[in-house]
């Protein structure tokens, strides 16, 4: 285990106080003042932010779910399957879209998913999102420090290709899926462009669009209700602290080709 000097905790500690403290300073006025204008504010406004919370939650978990099944086995490609001077170039090529705009992108997926029938539909939205090349990259890393001769030492001992995937890959890949996850919920979370551009019925609101708005709604309200939007971006991040920081969770591969 490494050790660190003792200074370095304490020093860490204070900057993320230091952080949090100009935001708080900010948002606990309107909070303290905003907490019964809350409670007596308008059926209609608080369905309207909670449908947009819900949609919110279903974009981020469907985002995420088509993201494992697209990126994951991608990045395995890239790393296991694919001839190095072909990965390579893939690899550049989602570098290159990582650097384009989301503006850039807008019109192409605007005119294919109305093509496709799913324009102002929130399966749209989520399959305009399944491709993240940051998501590719990470997944690719991971892959590259498993070393192949796990699978082969697995496939001697007559472990299946599936077996191989979800017994030693998948476990071994598990920190990196959790830091795509967190990063994917986070990007869904505060998704703008296409929830503005392909969502733009009142029932199709998600949190990014509802608070946009809110210009000359109440602060105190509208400071709470931010408040409470980032409640499950915590808990994500809570979660994958979690399992990242107990060894217990994430199967060894020696125990995973024991089993096999």
């Amino acid at each position: 285990m490494i050790k660190h000097p003792r200074w370095q905790r304490p020093l860490f500690k204070s900057l993320v106080f230091l952080y949090i403290l100009p935001c708080a300073a900010l948002l606990l006025p309107f909070v303290k003042a905003g907490v019964l204008s809350l409670l007596e504010s308008s059926l209609e406004l608080e369905t309207i932010f909670w449908a947009a919370y819900l949609n919110t939650i279903i974009l981020a978990v469907g985002n995420l779910l088509l993201q494992w099944l697209v990126n994951i086995p991608a990045g395995l490609a890239l790393s296991k399957m694919l001839p190095q001077h072909i990965a390579r170039k893939v690899l550049y090529l989602c570098l290159l879209l990582m650097f384009l705009p989301q503006q850039a992108l807008i019109l192409p997926q605007y005119l294919l998913l109305d093509r496709m029938h799913l324009l102002h539909h929130a399966g749209g939205v989520v399959l305009m999102s399944a491709f993240q090349p940051f998501l590719v990259l990470i997944f690719w890393f991971g892959s590259e420090q498993i070393h192949p001769s796990l699978f082969e030492a697995a496939i001697c001992e007559g472990a299946s290709t599936r077996q191989c995937f979800f017994r030693i890959y998948i476990p071994m890949l598990s920190p990196y899926i959790l830091a795509g996850s967190l990063l994917s919920v986070a990007e869904s979370w505060n998704m703008l462009e296409q929830p503005m551009t392909f969502l733009q019925t009142d029932s199709q609101l998600v949190l990014s669009t509802y608070f946009l708005q809110q210009i000359g709604a109440d602060p105190s309200i509208t400071a709470i209700q931010a408040l409470l939007s980032v409640f499950p971006l915590l808990l994500v991040f809570a979660f994958a602290v979690a399992k990242l920081h107990n060894p217990n969770s994430i199967v060894s591969s020696e125990e995973n080709c024991s089993r096999l």
